[in-house]
């Protein structure tokens, strides 16, 4: 930490305009005469929890505090913001290449091929004008003063082997964001003349990138209400291979015959599809109000206990189907609410949940056993951003959010019903995910567009680093043959959690990729966690720089690094990768596979390993502990060798089990080995 604390100022805003400002605030404080605070310093090993409690004799402004910090200054920062950078080129391309997939007139001129990210914007700071997204997007800088507002995340290298995290939340009765300064803001979203106690933000300084990361999240959900994903159960759906209809369909063509002629399609074909999800399109509207808790005739004569039974006939075990926090896009009408026997909260368009506990418990209560009798067994909930303005002027932001949050948590758990979070990075969001533990960390995939091949995957990549935390990542769904599907199917291996397609024509689906990523049972080949960003291109830009994006992890133990060329312009990348890159610490010697191009060779952890990729090219490097003269590399026909291998030792010999039938492949006494094996068989080694 800098010298002088870790606040170096404070100022407190009313809604007359007038503000109270407070030199090195630590404790209680005086409100230039019209009150009292206590900024509150927290110390949880290296962590710092910053919480502030206000009392006022007039109001506060709606951004009622802004905790300016005294930190280290900075080699480079990234950021993780909910500013639209995507914004001035994102709804062009969704208006043609989500029609152009589907063989269909595009609806919008094409985008830039080499849109400019992330942009010059102007903003003012205030939430209620400025460009804001559902989603987070990373860009790195030179230091805090280059970082856009709305910034919930600042990771910085302070170059001198020490890294700074700052993390902010929505709790108590605050929703914090990051600011250049760097400056802590607050927000209620209507004015009051009191908060009560609210934790705001946590930084942590530490030798090391990813603990520091690790540090601030964990610390803060110790007074928090999310639980970090590893004290979570995993959704069964992230297990298996499925299908989304939503690319495949949108919703014009969203029906009970076109989701059974696909899934049925790639079944027949081999591709096994474990689960479904029935996306946005299946409603019966009104005025763009769900009005029936009944699917649209139209689409589904049968109702959906009709389309839920076909489809477990043809061997799909989960089924999820979509809706949003508020129900739909412009809410509920009445009718809906009445058929559940609830209430909701009016606002100018529809109903939506209220934002109070139990009042949003029973609504949601009500329509998930419906969900549920309809035979779907999880749900994709979509628009949670929505919760951030739903109820502005009304309730405060970071109560309502916390109510109707939990509220949803707490009716899927009593119903058996996961739930896969979606819109849903914002400070609100992931601050409640106290049992829910997926969600989406990237804006939607946009099909055939090489761009969001580029863009869709760095952003995911880095956005994993803080939002693994909350969830299992989910990267979005994809289509298997479009031109880019072979990268987008690394990255999606990597992310640890939910893979799924949105193949709308079943005889041009990529059946070979898809063996490559998973098991003739649909497993899907993964790592065993969430893949982060390499040491080498933390604080560097692969889409605007001449550096792979590297993606690493562990499968079944072994390390595992994904390479892939996202660059904007498309050159052809040649880099030594340097095995002390890794987010992990390794040791001893490994034999390494190169998955796609088969070269191997001996390294230690000192060493370095050639790489070029061209465009949107990628390659998976395996690295197998090598003991005694021997590695086993695992099932070369798979997209993660080691995957569907176990290794056993019978009265000291090392036995290589296959889970799955193919190639084995092996070093011993310095060669490489060879040898076709089937489901269950065990090689000596």
């Amino acid at each position: 930490m800098s010298k002088g604390g870790l606040v170096s100022r404070l100022t407190i805003s009313f809604d007359d305009g007038s503000t109270c400002s407070v030199d090195s605030p630590i404790g209680p404080f005086n409100l230039c005469g019209f009150g009292s605070g206590v900024l509150e310093v927290v110390n949880k090993g290296p962590v710092s929890l910053i919480g502030i409690s206000l009392n006022s004799t007039k109001n506060l402004s709606k951004y009622p505090a802004s905790i300016t910090l005294n930190l280290p200054k900075p080699k480079r920062t990234l950021s993780l913001t909910f500013l639209s950078l995507a914004g001035p080129f994102i709804g062009r391309a969704f208006g043609y290449y989500n029609y152009v997939a589907q063989g269909k007139q595009p609806r919008s001129e094409p985008p830039p091929d080499k849109p400019e990210y992330p942009p010059k914007l102007k903003v003012t700071g205030i939430a209620e004008s400025d460009p804001l997204d559902c989603w987070s997007y990373p860009m790195v800088a030179n230091g805090y003063g280059e970082i856009y507002p709305y910034t919930v995340l600042a990771l910085s290298d302070n170059g001198d082997g020490t890294y700074t995290a700052v993390f902010t939340l929505s709790n108590g009765q605050l929703t914090a964001w990051l600011d250049k300064g760097p400056t802590v803001m607050t927000y209620t979203s209507r004015p009051s003349s009191s908060i009560s106690l609210s934790y705001v933000a946590s930084v942590a300084t530490v030798n090391d990138p990813y603990e520091a990361v690790a540090k601030v999240v964990e610390a803060t959900s110790e007074v928090a209400v999310f639980k970090v994903r590893v004290r979570k159960a995993r959704p069964r759906f992230v297990n298996g291979l499925g299908w989304c209809s939503w690319n495949a369909l949108l919703g014009e063509d969203l029906s009970h015959g076109n989701v059974v002629r696909i899934v049925k399609g790639l079944r027949d074909r081999g591709v096994p599809v474990r689960w479904v999800i029935v996306d946005d399109g299946w409603q019966d509207l009104l005025n763009g109000m769900i009005r029936s808790i009944e699917p649209n005739k139209a689409k589904f004569p049968s109702g959906f206990k009709a389309l839920t039974e076909e489809l477990r006939g043809l061997g799909v075990e989960d089924i999820g189907l979509w809706f949003t926090i508020n129900l739909y896009w412009n809410g509920a009408a009445e009718q809906f609410i009445r058929a559940l026997n609830a209430d909701g909260f009016k606002t100018s368009r529809g109903y939506v949940p209220k934002p109070e506990l139990g009042e949003a418990f029973r609504l949601y209560d009500a329509w998930l056993k419906v969900v549920r009798d309809y035979g779907f067994n999880f749900v994709k909930v979509d628009n949670q951003w929505s919760i951030h303005h739903l109820y502005r002027g009304f309730a405060n932001d970071a109560e309502a959010a916390r109510a109707v949050e939990l509220a949803l948590q707490l009716a899927g758990s009593v119903n058996g019903i996961d739930i896969l979070n979606c819109m849903s990075m914002l400070p609100g969001n992931y601050s409640n995910y106290a049992i829910s533990n997926a969600l989406r960390i990237s804006i939607d995939y946009i099909p055939m567009w090489r761009t969001d091949a580029k863009l869709h995957t760095m952003w995911s990549a880095y956005n994993a680093l803080l939002y693994s935390h909350f969830g299992y990542p989910d990267y979005d769904m994809w289509i298997s043959y479009d031109p880019s599907a072979r990268l987008i199917a690394v990255s999606r291996v990597f992310s640890g959690g939910p893979v799924y397609i949105t193949d709308r024509e079943p005889e041009r689906t990529n059946v070979d990729l898809i063996r490559w990523i998973t098991l003739s049972n649909g497993e899907v080949v993964r790592v065993d966690e969430p893949a982060l960003v390499t040491r080498d291109v933390l604080f560097r830009d692969p889409y605007n720089e001449p550096v792979l994006l590297k993606l690493a992890s562990t499968v079944n133990g072994y390390p595992a690094v994904a390479f892939m060329n996202v660059n904007k312009d498309g050159v052809k990348i040649s880099e030594e990768f340097r095995l002390s890159s890794m987010p992990m610490r390794l040791s001893g010697q490994y034999a390494y596979y190169k998955v796609t191009s088969g070269e191997w060779g001996i390294i230690d952890p000192n060493g370095s390993i050639k790489v070029e990729l061209g465009e949107l090219e990628a390659e998976v490097l395996i690295l197998a502990p090598l003991i005694n003269g021997k590695a086993v590399i695992g099932i070369v026909e798979k997209a993660l060798p080691p995957y569907p291998i176990n290794l056993v030792n019978i009265n000291g010999e090392v036995m290589a089990e296959a889970r799955e039938g193919g190639t084995l492949a092996y070093v011993k006494d310095g060669a490489m080995n060879r040898v076709k094996v089937k489901p269950g068989e065990r090689i000596k080694i």
